[in-house]
């Protein structure tokens, strides 16, 4: 069974793939106990109507068994540059270790540039280190990023 790549509006993403944001957020969320999900469903469909919003699925049998997702935009220092920022990404577990993610990504470049994007921004959890694979796809290790639960 093929894995065909996708790129697709929020109405027609959102509904296939919520089945899959509680199994992606078990598996990369930290402090769970304290910020729950809870999609802001409404700013994901401003950033569609802003034309901001950039969505790959990777569907099998015309099930979303996979996903990324993006805000693509002038970079805030370089007016001139056409950014996308990786909002999100997720592959079901079956589907990995079989390619798939390198071709998720190679659809996204693909129609990233097809925009006009001249540079896409990722990152990759710690303890979920996509290092390797970013790396043999051509990305650049540019920043560490920190974060910090601020409670009580």
């Amino acid at each position: 069974m093929t894995v065909t790549f996708h790129h697709e509006p929020w109405g027609l993403f959102a509904p296939d793939a919520a089945a899959l944001w509680p199994k992606h957020w078990e598996e990369v969320a930290r402090d769970r106990e304290s910020i729950k999900l809870n999609p802001d469903v409404r700013q994901y469909e401003q950033l569609e109507r802003e034309g901001a919003l950039h969505i790959v699925t990777a569907r099998k049998l015309g099930a979303v068994v996979g996903y990324w997702i993006g805000i693509v935009r002038p970079h805030l220092h370089y007016a001139d540059s056409l950014t996308a920022f990786t909002d999100i990404y997720y592959l079901d577990l079956a589907q990995r270790r079989s390619g798939t993610g390198r071709a998720l990504f190679a659809e996204v470049e693909r129609t990233l540039k097809a925009r006009g994007v001249q540079r896409i921004f990722t990152a990759t959890k710690v303890h979920l280190d996509h290092s390797a694979l970013f790396e043999s796809l051509g990305y650049n290790r540019v920043e560490i990023v920190f974060s910090k639960l601020l409670e009580g």
